[in-house]
């Protein structure tokens, strides 16, 4: 019974961070679209001039300047918030990993995983939290 309550936590465990994560990306991917609005917003309407640099006013000097400042500019609040999304999916990888090692080292009937996630649920609801499978495993309560 100990190893179908892991497994049990493991898959829940796993669940949970991949409905955060699905929160995360969501929430970044709005960042980026206001950043980039913000960016557009910030353009100046263009306004010919002559000027001696060269072609359209552009100075070939300028563009390598550009290059070693973004190669050396911190990271922004939407690259920081991506790269920690990439280390929490890394934390999911290990948590299935993990659920694959239980569920292929060791055989578990489906009665017993069933009343592990009864278990499981009935924990959740007492504490006042929602159990986020049951639209993946409707479980009923005993009576």
């Amino acid at each position: 019974m100990a190893f179908e309550k892991k497994i049990a936590h493991h898959l829940y465990s796993a669940y949970e961070a991949y409905l955060d994560l699905k929160v995360k990306i969501q929430d970044a991917q709005h960042m980026r679209v206001h950043e980039l609005q913000d960016a557009l917003s910030k353009i100046p309407t263009p306004e010919l001039e002559e000027t001696g640099q060269g072609h359209d006013g552009y100075d070939p000097s300028d563009h390598h300047g550009e290059h070693a400042e973004a190669k050396q500019k911190p990271l922004t609040p939407v690259e920081k918030q991506e790269q920690q999304v990439h280390l929490e999916l890394d934390l999911l990888g290990k948590q299935i990993e993990a659920l694959v090692q239980l569920l292929t080292q060791h055989h578990t009937t489906s009665p017993a995983m069933l009343g592990e996630f009864e278990n499981l649920r009935t924990f959740k609801v007492l504490t006042g939290t929602k159990f986020l499978l049951s639209p993946v495993l409707p479980l009923k309560p005993n009576r």
